[in-house]
């Protein structure tokens, strides 16, 4: 596996630290708030060090994000950090762009051939423990991993049966993962659209703006308190 590793991450399995921080793709500023100043690039995944924790850009998808989370089985990780944002599925009263959200509750639609053929089926969810401390507020929310950003507007009614607050694509593998090679997981997003009000292809206007950064500085400040514990 080590040939594989250092090949896909860049580094060898060794220099991975025993914090993991995965990032899907390269959030504004993440990698400068919590410290991280160079990734080395491999031919899939990139790795960067920080003071206690590796950073990890895997990819976006369930499937890089997933495979990244596996083949850390065999480094001296024992605890993985998801960082990500979401989409708000509706306006809620407490929750707006820029708030931090921890999925509990995830419910899987990862087919993206059953989303197109309009064939999806309602499995069981599922269910994890948030390991962020309760002093920190951090909303737990059920979310909904879902393979598509072009069709997730025309399934409102099919997130709406199943009671999901968030949107992302990852956070169901990126669980289930950490769960098949027995490392304690965690994943911090933050809000950065709203379905059919701010959508992901839209321009925020500055006041949003402001408020996406702030979250981000919020939880690069959360994660860095967790990887001190």
């Amino acid at each position: 596996m080590s040939h594989h590793f250092e090949s896909l991450f860049g580094i060898k399995p060794g220099m991975i630290q025993t914090v993991c921080i995965i990032m899907p793709f390269n959030i504004p500023r993440a990698g400068r708030l919590l410290g991280v100043s160079t990734m080395i690039e491999g031919r899939i995944f990139a790795c960067g060090q920080g003071d206690g924790f590796t950073l990890i850009r895997s990819g976006m998808s369930a499937g890089f994000v997933g495979d990244c989370a596996l083949y850390l089985e065999e480094t001296p990780c024992q605890k993985v950090l998801f960082l990500g944002t979401c989409g708000l599925i509706h306006r809620q009263l407490d929750l707006d762009i820029g708030s931090l959200v921890t999925p509990v509750t995830i419910h899987a639609f990862e087919s993206f051939s059953a989303i197109v053929t309009n064939t999806l089926t309602i499995q069981a969810p599922l269910h994890v423990d948030s390991i962020f401390p309760r002093e920190l507020k951090i909303p737990c929310v059920n979310a909904v991993s879902f393979a598509s950003l072009h069709e997730e507007e025309k399934h409102l009614a099919l997130f709406d049966k199943i009671r999901a607050v968030a949107i992302e694509m990852e956070c169901h593998a990126f669980f289930l993962a950490c769960r098949n090679i027995n490392r304690t997981a965690g994943a911090l997003l933050v809000i950065s659209d709203i379905l059919q009000e701010k959508t992901f292809s839209s321009a925020l206007a500055p006041d949003d703006k402001k408020k996406l950064a702030d979250g981000i500085n919020r939880a690069c400040g959360y994660l860095k308190s967790i990887i001190s514990q």
